[in-house]
């Protein structure tokens, strides 16, 4: 055990062996006044019981658990340098799930496993216990919780991609791409969409993964996914990104222009599954992309310009209308919406043949 006296608390570094009888038992919540008591089952309180099993020596990086008490009394022992710690009329004001956690395990792990995580406590008395108590009631309101998009920082394939020559332009997985002297902005989700337009394979999943908000921060939380590594790895390149977007945004625009008209009835297939037409289109020009290709540098000997501008409008549009007519066969005494129906992704499989 490690103690600082501070200016306004004390802080001290213990194991979840030595707090692993702090909230044992039934009614811990209620001695120890925490606002809410165990919440078993949720998704927090199981990760933070995966990290303590499988990585014990991460689960005080969650953070500090605060303390609140009448006071606080540091004494001596016949231990060198063993000096024991008194908290008198300990109240929880912040971390009752973490104390919760380490109490429902302490069974399930040994002693020399829960000794390798290290927590830090911090503990008020007097005044500043009414701080801290009236602080983390309100902490909610101050935080601005993380995202899958803020994590993609992390990715050093990503990382990789930000430090290289974007001419005139930048990159960054939170903002997204910026290029040309008009500073042209395309947003992260524009990025991730553009990419699983043209990813490899012949299963639309990448796309239709990417084309909902939801889907997007699925795919971003999990950097070894097959998904996610088909769309971002070591090969990428800024040129390949701008292809990406450029013939993404070319078809989306092919098919903004298209006349209200062949939207619809089943022509509302364009309205809500645009990602998977944009993703058909990219496979059906008649001097078909080499996807594999997409990040080789500008000196590629294939046409990319002239076929996104001169082939890919038209095919879109054509590869709208077959898509269309197809969803017509498959589903002749439809039972649900198109809303509902169009963005599933057995429909986007079944209509790509």
């Amino acid at each position: 055990m490690r103690v600082a006296q501070l200016a306004r608390s004390w802080a001290v570094d213990v194991t979840a062996a030595d707090l692993a009888p702090v909230a044992a038992p039934v009614d811990a919540a209620r001695r120890l006044g925490a606002g809410r008591g165990y919440l078993e089952g949720t998704a927090a309180n199981r990760k933070l019981a995966e990290l303590l099993d499988e990585r014990p020596e991460d689960f005080g990086a969650a953070g500090p658990i605060t303390l609140g008490a009448e006071a606080v009394e540091l004494r001596p022992t016949l231990r060198p340098f063993g000096d024991s710690l008194h908290v008198i009329g300990p109240e929880c004001i912040d971390g009752f799930q973490r104390l919760k956690t380490i109490a429902t395990m302490k069974d399930r792990l040994s002693q020399e496993h829960l000794q390798r995580s290290v927590i830090r406590l911090e503990i008020y008395c007097g005044p500043e216990r009414d701080r801290a108590r009236r602080a983390h009631d309100g902490a909610e309101g101050y935080l601005n919780p993380s995202t899958a998009q803020d994590l993609l920082i992390r990715c050093p394939d990503i990382v990789r991609l930000m430090h290289q020559d974007w001419e005139k332009g930048a990159f960054d997985p939170r903002r997204g791409v910026t290029t040309g002297p008009h500073e042209r902005q395309f947003s992260m989700a524009d990025v991730t969409s553009a990419l699983a337009c043209l990813s490899p394979g012949p299963d639309p999943v990448a796309a239709h993964q990417a084309a909902t908000p939801e889907g997007r921060e699925s795919l971003w939380s999990n950097r070894f996914s097959p998904v996610y590594r088909s769309l971002f790895h070591g090969r990428m390149s800024p040129v390949g990104v701008m292809r990406a977007v450029e013939v993404w945004n070319t078809a989306h625009s092919a098919l903004d222009a298209m006349p209200k008209k062949s939207r619809q009835g089943y022509g509302h297939l364009i309205e809500y599954a645009p990602e998977l037409i944009c993703w058909k289109a990219c496979r059906s020009l008649p001097q078909q992309l080499p996807l594999h290709l997409l990040h080789e540098d500008a000196k590629s000997p294939f046409p990319w310009d002239q076929v996104i501008e001169r082939d890919l409008p038209a095919a879109t549009v054509q590869t709208a209308r077959l898509l269309v007519a197809r969803y017509r066969e498959a589903r002749p005494e439809r039972r649900c919406p198109y809303k509902t129906e169009a963005p599933e992704i057995g429909l986007w499989r079944e209509l790509a043949w």
